[in-house]
């Protein structure tokens, strides 16, 4: 382990210490929160750090032992994430309709063709009706055809569908959808599709693209359908139009890739921890956001701590209605 890698572990577990010092004033009663001082002084939250510091070295040192790429398990990540969501207005025909959600591969950067081709076929073996790609596959624009030609294996009766991330947008993002549609993908760029058992599937730029997307995607979308939005950054849930959609399917975060005491430090969202992972509720709109498959940073940084690897495969189901 160089120095320069254990300064920056140093620095995170500092950010972790300061968030379980807060995290413990916040349940506090308030008589008692100017005290805090007393109860966990400097010196303690510094032992804290090193403690936490310690584990992060430990964890390096196991990732770098303990994830080679012919040794990954089976499916290519660290599980297969089941989940059921429950919907008032979803309609008869789509009950029980799965989701195969599958993001932020990142080819290329610590993860192999190999490991691709064994998640793709994980992929077909939990026979979803659909997939959705969404986004951030590759490394630079090198590894797209690779990145297509084992995609191209994925196969589902309702179809494949795409959108782009922040890598696959400034990546060569013309090589990209035109790589992903040679395959048979469908790439959807403020666009939308019906599948042929009547869900409607839209799918939004990047949402670091420099043009709104919204206005754009309104106007592609049909009335009276089920509709799941794929939007590679979860922020969009805050700032776009959640009234065109009933659930939206994101990654971008994964997971925090780095994580402790379910706090992430390097977490990229302007609204701090809250799409970090799982389901999230804004108001009435159900938004999932997966860890991802991959990786992102460079050099020693391509591991994670806390915060699996996976895809996802999301049962949609009635609501009971009494």
């Amino acid at each position: 382990m160089s120095a320069a890698a254990a300064r920056i572990a140093a620095r995170i577990a500092a950010r972790i210490a300061a968030h379980i010092a807060a995290r413990i004033a916040e349940i506090m009663p308030t008589n008692i929160r100017p005290r805090l001082s007393e109860i966990m002084p400097t010196n303690i939250r510094s032992r804290i750090a090193g403690a936490l510091c310690s584990i992060m070295l430990a964890a390096l040192t196991v990732s770098c032992v303990s994830t080679p790429q012919e040794g990954f398990p089976d499916p290519g990540v660290d599980r297969i994430r089941r989940e059921t969501l429950y919907f008032d207005t979803l309609p008869d025909a789509l009950d029980g309709y799965r989701i195969a959600l599958v993001s932020d591969v990142h080819l290329g950067n610590n993860f192999s063709v190999e490991r691709l081709g064994r998640l793709v076929a994980a992929v077909n073996r939990e026979k979803p009706d659909c997939v959705i790609l969404c986004g951030d596959f590759i490394l630079n624009g090198a590894f797209i055809e690779p990145f297509a030609a084992e995609a191209a294996a994925l196969y589902a009766p309702d179809g494949m569908y795409a959108v782009l991330g922040n890598h696959d947008f400034f990546d060569d993002r013309a090589g990209t959808v035109r790589a992903l549609r040679s395959v048979g993908i469908m790439v959807l760029e403020e666009t939308s599709a019906v599948t042929p058992r009547g869900l409607q599937i839209a799918g939004t730029n990047d949402f670091q693209d420099m043009y709104p997307a919204s206005a754009f995607l309104a106007d592609t979308l049909r009335q009276g359908f089920f509709t799941v939005l794929a939007s590679h950054n979860p922020d969009y849930a805050e700032e776009g139009r959640g009234e065109l959609y009933d659930l939206m399917l994101s990654g971008h975060n994964h997971g925090g890739q780095i994580t402790l005491f379910g706090f992430a430090p390097a977490l990229r969202s302007d609204y701090g921890q809250k799409y970090r992972s799982g389901l999230v509720r804004v108001g009435e709109d159900q938004i999932f956001v997966t860890n991802g498959a991959g990786y992102g940073g460079v050099g020693w940084l391509r591991f994670r701590l806390f915060a699996p690897s996976e895809f996802a495969v999301l049962s949609l189901r009635r609501s009971v209605r009494k």
